[in-house]
Parts: C-alpha cells; sequence; structure tokens
C-alpha cells in the first residue's frame, strides 16, 4: 500500500512543478514583454537590471501559478491513470479512492500552506519592490527617458528632443510646451542640459544651459489678432517638469493595501485606532474592511489549492483520457473561471456592510460543493 502511494504521491509531485514552473515562466515572459522588454529597448533599462525584476516578480507569479499547476497535474496524472486503469487496478486490491488520493490530498495541503505563506509574506512585497524598483529608476535615472534623435512626450504637456547625450548632459535641446488646450505655449533651444529629480519636493527639474525661450500667445481676445512671439535668452534657467502616473499609479503613490505583507495590514489597521479623532468612523470602516478582505483575499487564494483538488480529482477520473492538452484546457478553464470571480468580489470593498472579507471565500466554497459529491460518487463505483 505504501508502495502505491509513493508513487501517486511522486508522480503528481513531479507533474506539479513541471506545471507550475511552465505557467511561473509563462506569466514571467507576459510581464516581461508587457514592462520589461520595452524599457530595455528604449534603453531606460539594462539587461541586468531586466532580470533583476523578473526575479523581484517570481513570488508574485508563484502565488498565481500554484493553484493552476496544481490543478494541471492533478487533472493530467489522475487522468493518465484512469486511462491506462490503474486506478482500477489499485480498487481491486482492496484500496479505494480515498486512500488512493490521499497522497495527491497530502500534496494539496502542503502547497496550501506554502502559498499561503507566499501570499501573505512574499507575493504582495514583491509587487511593492517591483513597482518601486522602477519608481527608483525613474528618480535616480531620470536621463534614461529622454532619447536622442527622437520626439519624448514622457512628461505630460511637453515635447523634447535632443541631438545626443554625453558627459551626463543632453546636447542640443529643443522642448516644446503646450498649454491644457494642447496648444503650443512656447518653445526653448538650449545647448545643453540635465534632468534631475528633487527629492524635497517630489519633482523632476529640467535643467537649461545658454538658450532661447519663445513664448507664444496664440490668440488675443480684445484685438483678434494673433500676437507677436516674445523672445528671452538665458545663460541657466530650471523648469519643473509634471511627473507621469507610472504602471497606473502616480510615481509617488502611498503603498496599497494589496502590495502589504500580512504584517504591514495588521500595522496598518493598528493604526487606524489611533485616528479615531482626525477620521470619521465611515471611513475607518471602510479602511479597515479593505484590509480584512486584502487577507482573507490572500488566505483564500491559498485555500483555493485545496478546493480545485477535491474537483481535479473526480474531473480527472470522469475524462477518464491520457489527452493533456485537454485536462489543461479544463484546468485552464477552471483556474481563470476561479480569478475572475475573485476579482469580481474584489469589488465588494466598498460595501462593508457586506461582508466583503467573507465573500471572497464564496469560489472556494462553490468549488469544494461540486468537488464533494463528485468525489464521493467516484468512490462508490
Amino acid at each position: 500500500m505504501n508502495l502505491f502511494r509513493r508513487y501517486v504521491f511522486r508522480e503528481t509531485f513531479i507533474v506539479c512543478c513541471a506545471a507550475t514552473g511552465f505557467f511561473v515562466s509563462i506569466l514571467l515572459v507576459a510581464n516581461a514583454m508587457r514592462d520589461v522588454v520595452e524599457w530595455i529597448t528604449m534603453r531606460r533599462l539594462t539587461c541586468r537590471e531586466g532580470f533583476q525584476l523578473l526575479g523581484i516578480l517570481t513570488p508574485s507569479v508563484i502565488s498565481h501559478a500554484l493553484p493552476l499547476g496544481m490543478m494541471v497535474g492533478i487533472l493530467v496524472v489522475i487522468g493518465r491513470m484512469s486511462s491506462q486503469n490503474e486506478i482500477l487496478a489499485m480498487k481491486s486490491m482492496g484500496m479505494g479512492l480515498w486512500d488512493i488520493t490521499r497522497p495527491i490530498f497530502l500534496l494539496a495541503l502542503l502547497f496550501t500552506l506554502f502559498s499561503g505563506y507566499v501570499n501573505l509574506c512574499h507575493a504582495p512585497d514583491s509587487i511593492g519592490r517591483y513597482r518601486q524598483f522602477f519608481r527608483n529608476i525613474i528618480r535616480k535615472k531620470p536621463m534614461r527617458f529622454i532619447t536622442p534623435k527622437v520626439f519624448n512626450d514622457y512628461f505630460p504637456g511637453y515635447a523634447i528632443y535632443v541631438d545626443s547625450l554625453s558627459n551626463g548632459n543632453f546636447n542640443g535641446m529643443k522642448i516644446w510646451r503646450f498649454d491644457e488646450r494642447n496648444l503650443l505655449d512656447s518653445y526653448i533651444s538650449a545647448k545643453s542640459g540635465q534632468i534631475v529629480f528633487e527629492e524635497s519636493s517630489g519633482t523632476f527639474l529640467l535643467k537649461l544651459n545658454d538658450g532661447n525661450m519663445e513664448r507664444f500667445d496664440i490668440y488675443d481676445p480684445a484685438t483678434d489678432f494673433q500676437k507677436v512671439p516674445k523672445i528671452v535668452f538665458f545663460q541657466n534657467i530650471t523648469i519643473n517638469l509634471p511627473a507621469k502616473e507610472f504602471l497606473g499609479t502616480p510615481i509617488n503613490a502611498p503603498k496599497k493595501f494589496h502590495w502589504m505583507t500580512l504584517n504591514e495590514l495588521l500595522a496598518a489597521k493598528k493604526s487606524l485606532n489611533s485616528k479615531k479623532d482626525t477620521i470619521s468612523y465611515e471611513s475607518i470602516r471602510h479602511q479597515k474592511t479593505l484590509i480584512n478582505m486584502q487577507i482573507s483575499s490572500n488566505l483564500a487564494n491559498a485555500f483555493g489549492i485545496s478546493a480545485m483538488t477535491i474537483l481535479a480529482i473526480p474531473l480527472g477520473i470522469k475524462v477518464h483520457r491520457r489527452d493533456t492538452s485537454l485536462n489543461t484546457g479544463i484546468a485552464l478553464c477552471l483556474c481563470i473561471g476561479y480569478y475572475f470571480v475573485m476579482a469580481m468580489l474584489s469589488l465588494f470593498g466598498d460595501y462593508p456592510r457586506l461582508r466583503p472579507d467573507i465573500l471572497v471565500w464564496i469560489p472556494n466554497m462553490v468549488l469544494a460543493g461540486l468537488g464533494i459529491p463528485l468525489f464521493h460518487r467516484a468512490s462508490q463505483h
């Protein structure tokens, strides 16, 4: 008996790890194509920094890839064992379905605990460090965001063109500034210049040397005529550049709850109690609801592995085929549906009365509710 259990455990573990590794690589490549590769091709990142970013992001990717890898691994192993009549042979020896699949449930429990640890302690922090890495690049090396011989529009309201970059200075700078109506407001030409980030004010400063500025007043309502451009010559001038939003959030945005580890979430929740005199009760309640929902969501994602295991075993027996592509397709559909419902339930964070911290457990209960009767039915045959 123990020999068969070790065999089932070993086969499931190998396939699950291989599937998880495959999906980790797919998700990392997807993130690399979205952010990292673009920045490398534009010379905003070096290849070494790109690999650092992928390493930082790996824990958060594992938290999403592990349930999918577990689902695929179970369906593939159980489907193969069923198609080769190995399960039938084990049952003929007096082993029930529970005895056969006990090693799989043990593996699911181990993966659930590991996923819970990653989700609470490492995955949120990795997302925060991933975005912070980009922000640090922007702060410390803003010169990278201006590409020579190209019209650069990274800073809203400005178009910047430079002839070359040498010795830490831009040469032959041309800047077009536009107003809120997107009409040309002024044109600046400078022999050289730099872009620096000022930590104290949190702004980017464009420092120009030896140039001139032409100010355009496009239209004068009093005379109904265009005004003549005003030309000003300068030796040195500093311009405040607006900071663009980065990856959907402002560059100086505070850390969000879904980027916080468990300790940070508990500390944030505790700090809300000391702000009762400065923040309204409804606001405190809303913030606590979001914190509780984030903790519950992290745990629910981890326990989703166990819920998927309960459903995957009878599904693998029912499919009764060695067709890996079919089993992978079933796993993908289930996991995509699971994460879609979880994403929809996260929208209830603004409604504390609906207890969103409890609602996020609904997908797990649905999977377990479907899996338990199917498992019981499969054990009767």
